[in-house]
């Protein structure tokens, strides 16, 4: 771990030590027991579904016919270990290439795929913050503390999108700079900066197949408001669907604007508790649902972690002398 990953892992720990003092710890453990194992069952399962969604963005870009195991497999591993590794969001991306390579596609075309399609899902995640935004615009202008950041919150959804403009132009576009990060990010060394160059020219060259990836990213962020939504019922907290998409919308874009903390630690908790009370709920109900959410997680990605980890083992031990 680097010193600029501890601060920031530190940092993010000192705000959810903080929202833990801060509010009345009975009223979450009230919450977090109203679902029980069944309802955190119900949650878990809602995950998977919102998590096939996502990962379905990846299946246009593929060559040829497109596995869908492996593609859920890849976008798993690599949520998985932004949930819970110290590492930052951008740190899965290597292991969801690796997924790739070891079906056969080659190590420059599989950094290239992971790419694209997190250009892709930036694009739609932007959208969905915008789409957040909007439908809950005259609720965040009532609330004193958050109609200051009205205009931020806009800017935010706004930039995100026209950024992975930008971020896909500049790939076209390439540069030393660009093979640089490439071997840095997938620790894979690339033979010509061109081979890269060629890989995302390739993928953006079918206009039709990047629009359906956006799509269905876009559909994956609107049915992880629908997680939401299963997760507030389950606890015992009545809400429309609308309101659960807002919500889910507003958290994402604040975790994706501090990109740099690990696992967005802190930063999630304060999200769900600043917004709970503008949407008519109790702010430990916000850390209720952020608590379960980090439960889910760690259930879902330990054993996601030691099968990889199983898998790799295993193929060391084949392929030593």
């Amino acid at each position: 771990m680097t010193v600029r990953l501890i601060l920031a892992l530190g940092l993010g720990a000192a705000v959810l030590a903080a929202l833990l003092l801060r509010f009345d710890m009975s009223l979450v453990m009230q919450s977090l027991a109203h679902a029980g194992f069944s309802g955190f069952a119900l949650v878990v399962l809602a995950g998977f579904g919102a998590e096939a969604v996502l990962a379905a963005g990846l299946a246009p870009l593929l060559p040829g016919r497109p596995r869908l195991g492996v593609i859920f497999a890849a976008r798993q591993l690599r949520d998985s270990a932004s949930d819970v590794l110290p590492i930052t969001q951008l740190g899965g991306l290597v292991l969801a290439a690796r997924v790739l390579t070891l079906t056969g596609i080659e190590a420059t075309t599989a950094s290239a795929l992971v790419v694209a399609d997190l250009t892709a899902e930036t694009f739609a995640q932007g959208l969905y913050v915008l789409t957040g935004v909007l439908t809950s615009l005259s609720l965040l202008s009532a609330d004193a503390k958050l109609s200051a950041y009205i205009w931020a919150m806009l800017a935010g959804a706004a930039f995100m999108s026209a950024g992975a403009i930008g971020f896909a132009l500049v790939q076209l576009g390439g540069g030393r700079w660009v093979e640089k990060a490439a071997e840095k990010l997938f620790s894979v060394r690339l033979e010509r900066a061109a081979d890269f160059h060629e890989a995302i020219h390739a993928i953006y060259r079918r206009r039709g197949r990047m629009a359906l990836s956006l799509l269905l990213q876009f559909a994956g962020w609107v049915v992880s408001g629908l997680w939401l939504w299963v997760v507030l019922r389950v606890m015992g907290v009545t809400a429309s669907l609308w309101t659960a998409i807002a919500i889910q919308a507003l958290v994402e874009g604040l975790r994706s604007a501090t990109v740099f903390i690990p696992a967005a630690v802190g930063v999630q908790e304060a999200g769900y508790a600043a917004l709970a009370p503008v949407f008519g709920f109790a702010p430990e109900i916000g850390l209720a649902v952020s608590l379960l959410r980090r439960a889910r997680d760690f259930v879902v990605a330990v054993p996601v972690l030691i099968i990889w980890h199983m898998i790799e083992t295993r193929r060391a031990l084949r392929n030593s002398p």
